[in-house]
């Protein structure tokens, strides 16, 4: 870096050096860049964590509707492998076990689908757990939220993501009503729901229904 850079960074001039700049300076001082960004004074992390919970709440319902036996954040903890589902989803008329892993973004593909293969090996367990019969099937369904970014990390990798050959309409036919046809996976990209919109959705339902079946 030139002394005029090093110059304007010691005298606070941060407007005028680029985020590279930064950096590189941070790594020659051993230190670490770190940005944090925030929205309305929330920070990112707790905004993803809404997000994640909306998409969650979302498939949930969608599957309950298909008459689903629907049970979230089921963790495990069996011969060293833990984590956690975000929901799991027996259907009795096909047999069928779904888990169903929700992403508001896709980071290291390689963890995320090692880690989901963990599950779907311990899925008939957790089933189990839950007072289900032993299923005839187990069927992975990841549901990633919406945008360029994610659609580009399934398309740089299609031999990871080749397994969930059901997508689209065909995957969004499926969850609704569960067919007995072999399915090896389910990848479904989702618009985060709007939590302002869905409120407001639901009271005016809520005042549509007579008294007696309001919740």
């Amino acid at each position: 870096m030139s002394r005029e850079t090093v110059s304007r960074l010691e005298r606070g001039a941060l407007d005028s050096l680029t985020l590279g700049s930064l950096d590189r300076i941070a790594t020659a001082l051993g230190a670490v860049l770190v940005i944090e960004l925030r929205w309305e004074g929330e920070r990112l992390e707790r905004l993803m964590d809404a997000a994640h919970a909306r998409l969650q709440e979302a498939v949930v319902r969608g599957l309950r509707a298909a008459d689903c036996s629907v049970e979230v954040e089921v963790s495990f903890n069996w011969y060293g492998d833990r984590g956690r589902y975000d929901a799991l989803a027996f259907h009795p008329p096909t047999q069928t076990l779904i888990v169903v892993e929700v992403k508001t973004r896709l980071g290291d593909v390689q963890e995320l689908l090692g880690r989901l293969d963990v599950k779907l090996r311990l899925a008939p367990q957790a089933a189990r757990a839950q007072g289900w019969p032993q299923p005839r099937r187990v069927v992975p369904c990841l549901l990633v939220a919406e945008g360029r970014t994610a659609r580009r990390v399934v398309a740089d990798h299609p031999e990871l993501f080749a397994r969930f050959e059901l997508r689209g309409r065909e995957a969004r036919r499926w969850l609704a009503s569960p067919s007995d046809e072999p399915v090896s996976g389910i990848l479904l990209f989702e618009s985060v729901p709007d939590s302002r919109r869905t409120d407001t959705r639901q009271r005016e339902a809520d005042r549509r229904l007579p008294n007696s079946r309001r919740p």
